[in-house]
């Protein structure tokens, strides 16, 4: 990538706007935003508009000169994809260098750049990885969920980047949804009351950069946490979608009740832009639906910022492409996500023909168009990028800074559920003996969950687990073993394989362990940060052992059994028994016959059903999923932090009592809602 010179830039792009009738530089003579705006529409060509309403991921580009070409407005990076150099100057470099692109168009329109930082800048390696939303809901702490969304937003400007697809304010109400933690709470009253401080701790100006704004997006409406099991029919990879982007089946007032809330919060709170959901609701796909887009979000909510589709969103609604964008456009989408066609979607040149032939054709009002374009280039003009469309590359020093790995100790202390502490085992003496066991002790990819540097997440089991013959050796069979016991039904041989081949880098068929530790650090996995293993062994003032296979448990010593799901997002997580691993029960069945007593350590995106179990628990923490700070869950295993959460899920006893909510009728769960215990 090329380097910039960004005060020469910014002066180019003053003079440049000379060419607008001298309407910026202070807002011109009249000062009025709307002034400019209505008169930048004014010379703008339909090919302009349409390039304005198109949004593509970096990966899907033919060509970098297509951003001048076709005018395009926005550039997105989705779960995965991520510059060559995936460091924060590499992201500076690479936006600057799409930025330059876009104006050296006629009008140079400046850039909006987008990603899922969904807790933390988590695509980019070295960045501060917080707690998943379903802990933060259950700290139910505005202002630390402002502190971790303002870290966030400063991390993604460091990088460059103006807009945060986050938060997610969806009501999650079925734990079987592969996208549960995304959501703070099955409550809406408890999600809308945290609503603003996720909002404004994004769009909050950023002191350090001279002011620099970072744009919100309230995601997704509506109703996609309230979908009914088995209607998900959306097929990817091969992969069945049982309850993600399925079918919302509720009255107008029940969805009014239960899931609109928090954007009433949203738009109260300034939100610069609105995500639409995959789903449908009563048969009526919401990319399609004029009804929810136009008549609710815009006229009765007044929600005056920019709507963006979901990935490809608009290829569900029903007819051939064409008309797929017609219907999206005229039910109010301004911005449409067009990721291209590497993964089977519609190009972005197709796109913009069919959007251009539905403008010629009267098909598309051109008021639809130019209100859209005025939204888009309101965001643009409010996020300050008019005035600085470059970042500067010394911005990327502040990135993964002391003071956010701080911030993220604290939310995984706050986030930490005491479900259960028989006869007050804990917290646990420093000078105590310890064995630490289970599948998620020592593994960072399944600490930090899905959405981290790839889309779907990462393993990353340890050489101690895969070694199971303890032969200092790991083979194909080894790796394709533990994968089956993790993944159990979800498990896939080819991507098991592709594990191993990875680490094999001699293929020689058996990896060592020098070899095993030198491509996990070659390979960026995973951003760094602490596992829940080395922050017992850190802050312990005794012996503590790890034995993740649990195959040698001596008496007298207190098991930490932290157990947990394999990393997954949206459909890939849908899951019918959202039960314990075959691993962990493995290795929780050596620990009942040790005599010892057990705590174990549940590190998920939802409750999981653990009725057979609980029972020879001493004491159970419900961890979710923490992020890099594993040191905040050791503190409240040692009592250096008082656990405050409560339960902002309930939790079900049973795979037959799900979906299960507070308030629904001969309610009896394992843990209710709100529960959670403390240390004194």
């Amino acid at each position: 990538m090329r380097k910039y010179n960004i005060e020469m830039k910014k002066f180019n792009v003053i003079i440049s706007l000379a060419f607008l009738g001298g309407l910026f530089l202070g807002c011109g003579a009249s000062g009025k935003k709307d002034q400019f705006i209505n008169d930048l529409v004014s010379k703008m060509t339909l090919e302009e508009k349409v390039g304005q309403m198109t949004q593509i991921d970096k990966r899907m580009l033919d060509s970098d000169e297509d951003i001048a070409t076709y005018f395009i407005g926005s550039i997105l990076s989705g779960g995965g994809s991520v510059p060559e150099d995936n460091t924060p100057k590499g992201w500076v470099n690479m936006i600057n260098s799409y930025q330059e692109q876009a104006l050296s168009t006629r009008l140079k329109i400046p850039l909006i750049y987008g990603i899922d930082a969904v807790h933390g800048h988590s695509n980019v390696v070295g960045a501060t990885i917080f707690p998943h939303n379903i802990g933060l809901g259950g700290a139910n702490d505005p202002d630390l969920i402002y502190d971790v969304n303002h870290a966030t937003a400063v991390e993604v400007a460091a990088t460059g980047l103006h807009w945060t697809f986050s938060p997610c304010i969806t009501i999650p109400r079925d734990d079987r949804w592969g996208r549960q933690y995304e959501g703070f709470s099955e409550s809406p009253e408890l999600v809308s009351g945290l609503t603003a401080a996720a909002i404004k701790g994004y769009e909050d100006a950023i002191d350090m950069f001279d002011g620099r704004k970072i744009a919100a997006c309230a995601k997704h409406f509506l109703g996609d946490g309230g979908t009914t099991w088995d209607s998900g029919e959306h097929s990817e990879g091969g992969h069945a979608y049982k309850i993600d982007r399925g079918d919302t089946r509720l009255t107008e007032d029940e969805i009014r009740q239960v899931h609109l809330p928090p954007y009433l919060e949203a738009i109260k709170a300034g939100v610069k832009t609105v995500m639409i959901s995959f789903n449908s609701w009563n048969g009526v796909q919401c990319h399609g639906n004029k009804f929810l887009i136009n008549d609710l979000l815009k006229d009765e909510l007044g929600f005056e910022g920019l709507v963006v589709t979901d990935w490809a969103g608009i290829d569900a609604i029903p007819g051939d492409y064409k008309s797929d964008v017609i219907t999206s456009i005229n039910a109010g989408i301004d911005l449409v996500m067009v990721p291209g066609s590497l993964f089977g979607n519609n190009h972005y040149k197709t796109f913009i023909q069919f959007l251009k032939e539905g403008v010629e054709e009267g098909s598309v009002p051109m008021s639809r168009i130019d209100d859209a374009v005025r939204r888009i280039l309101s965001v643009k003009y409010d996020l300050g990028l008019f005035e600085t469309p470059f970042a500067d590359p010394e911005h990327a020093k502040i990135f993964g800074s002391d003071s956010h790995r701080k911030i993220a100790r604290s939310a995984v202390q706050k986030t930490m559920v005491l479900l259960k502490n028989e006869k007050s085992v804990l917290p646990l003496k420093k000078e105590s003996r310890i064995t630490v066991v289970g599948s998620a002790a020592n593994n960072i990819g399944i600490q930090n969950g899905g959405w981290t540097v790839e889309w779907q997440g990462r393993m990353t089991p340890d050489f101690l687990i895969l070694d199971k013959n303890s032969d200092g050796l790991i083979n194909k069979s080894e790796t394709l073993g533990y994968f089956k016991a993790v993944y159990d039904e979800k498990f896939d041989a080819g991507a098991a394989e592709g594990f191993f081949k990875g680490m094999d880098s001699n293929s020689n068929g058996v990896v060592n362990k020098k070899e095993f530790d030198k491509n996990k650090e070659k390979v960026p996995f995973q951003p760094g940060g602490t596992t829940i293993l080395e922050a017992l062994q850190g802050q312990s003032k005794g012996k503590v052992v790890y034995d993740p296979l649990a195959k040698k448990l001596p008496k007298g010593n207190t098991i930490v059994a932290v157990v947990g799901e394999h990393p997954y997002t949206e459909g890939f997580g849908d899951d019918p028994g959202i039960g314990l691993s075959s691993f962990d029960k493995a290795v929780l069945e050596r620990c009942y016959k040790s005599g010892n007593k057990i705590v174990v350590v549940i590190v998920s995106g939802r409750p999981l059903m653990i009725e057979k179990h609980i029972n020879k628990w001493d004491g159970l923490i419900a961890a979710w999923l923490p992020g890099m700070a594993g040191e905040g869950v050791a503190d409240v295993l040692f009592g250096d932090y008082n656990p405050t959460a409560r339960l902002s899920y309930t939790w079900p006893k049973n795979i037959n009592q799900v979906p299960i909510n507070i308030g629904d009728k001969d309610y009896d769960p394992l843990f209710p809602f709100d529960h959670g215990l403390s240390y004194k």
